[in-house]
């Protein structure tokens, strides 16, 4: 295995605002709806109404197209690459992700940022080929990584820890796992404080410190194109929900025989001793993948061929993706609660590219609502959805007013509390480091 020696600083992203279509709407609403009905027979933390595309729908339902407070995701997502020290961008999506883009872009600015758009390929929605079409457009060298995330992460603005990270220098690809008691740690004190509901499929134990946490899937993806074989990306990401990124490792074993022999080491002492140490620290704990970190950075850099670490952090926003008409609500709640607090300036003090968001909502939407089918009437829009996946209520009344149960809620207000610190905290250290650089 070659040792890394990549540059630290990120400057290059590859953002997705494309995901698979069923064949039908009939077949997709199953899925979302069985999916939904199992989490809530099980008492699942989470509950997940799912955002899926079809092949015959009237009105493609991409989820990054959905309006948060009048505002495509898609914007959201935009506008935290903006705001970051990203040099060039590349964006893959559809033709309404295109004319969205557009209008946005034209409206605020690219903030000194060179962006490109490729579209999707309707024949081919995987992982794998997305990431080709965007990495075609991108001159990369053998020693810089490059950030491949998906566009549904609307809050997720404290980048530059992910692009200034120093492990980048030492692995070609880097997991930011998503962990429960990292980023809510009164969670088990203050059950409000969790506003963010996921369900955690994955334990990990700390050495030496032989803390046993749960952990959820990374959503974004540092990643050295140069040094990783596509087919392991495809099944690292396909595989990684629900617990079954075992079977990812069991595929690539067999694809690699060779490397087999490297990583039985490693499986072994998982097998003696992960069990024992997990049952000590909470016995009867049910979960589908465990291991200690340590022994899963050295068995999968084996695997893989190539350094590979994971990194914890303590940022809800890195795990409040929106897969499901629950997180789209979420975020709707919290962005209405926040104007309702400040008024005018709500989603600027959230959100640091709130301000430009809000422009881009006054002279943008106006046109995008005659040029987008979805906008003509989104209240009704969502609804309609709401009345097909049997949720039970719809969050707009008749003259399109936000009536959700959940705009109030405990959870809503600390999320509200938690970006706002955030958001003052960010510019405190923005305002520190322009004082400095005026000395």
């Amino acid at each position: 295995m070659t040792p890394a020696k990549n540059k630290i600083h990120i400057e290059k992203c590859i953002i997705s605002f494309s995901h698979n279509k069923y064949s039908t709407r009939k077949e997709a609403d199953n899925f979302s709806i069985a999916k939904a009905e199992r989490e809530i027979a099980t008492g699942k933390n989470g509950i997940s109404h799912l955002i899926l595309r079809a092949e015959n729908d009237d009105i493609d339902r991409l989820k990054f197209l959905f309006l948060i407070q009048g505002i495509p995701i898609m914007c959201y997502a935009l506008g935290n690459l903006l705001n970051s020290s990203l040099r060039e961008i590349v964006v893959v999506g559809s033709e309404e992700v295109k004319t969205i883009m557009d209008h946005f872009l034209n409206i605020v600015g690219t903030c000194g940022k060179t962006i490109r758009f490729v579209l999707e390929d309707a024949q081919h929605l995987n992982l794998v080929h997305t990431m080709n079409l965007g990495r075609e457009l991108l001159s990369l060298s053998p020693d810089e990584l490059v950030l491949f995330q998906p566009g549904d992460l609307p809050f997720l603005y404290d980048l530059e820890k992910v692009l200034h990270f120093p492990e980048n220098k030492k692995h070609n690809l880097v997991l930011w796992l998503n962990s429960r008691q990292k980023m809510f740690p009164e969670f088990e004190k203050n059950s409000d404080s969790e506003f963010v509901k996921r369900n955690y499929h994955y334990r990990s134990i700390d050495n030496p410190g032989n803390e046993l946490l749960d952990l959820k899937e990374p959503n974004l993806y540092p990643i050295n194109f140069s040094m990783m074989d596509s087919d392991i990306i495809d099944n690292l990401h396909s595989s990684r929900k629900d617990g079954q990124i075992i079977h990812a490792g069991i595929q690539t074993a067999l694809q690699k025989p060779l490397r087999l022999l490297k990583v039985l080491p490693y499986y072994l002492d998982h097998l003696l001793t992960f069990r024992l140490n997990l049952n000590r620290i909470r016995p009867g704990d049910k979960y589908q993948f465990g291991m200690s970190r340590k022994n899963f950075h050295k068995g999968s850099s084996r695997l893989l061929d190539t350094p590979l670490t994971t990194t914890l952090h303590d940022d809800p926003a890195f795990v409040s993706d929106v897969d499901a008409l629950e997180d789209w609500e979420d975020f709707e709640s919290l962005t209405r609660f926040s104007e309702n607090k400040q008024g005018q300036k709500g989603l600027e003090n959230i959100h640091p590219f709130g301000e430009a968001l809000s422009q881009f909502r006054e002279k943008g939407m106006p046109e995008l609502k005659v040029e987008i089918p979805m906008y003509r009437d989104f209240p009704s829009y969502i609804n309609s959805i709401y009345e097909t996946l049997r949720m039970g209520y719809v969050p707009f009344d008749k003259e399109g007013h936000y009536i959700s149960p959940h705009a109030e809620s405990k959870e809503t207000e600390s999320a509200y509390r938690w970006y706002k610190n955030k958001c003052d905290s960010l510019e405190k250290l923005q305002s520190g480091n322009t004082n400095n650089n005026l000395k």
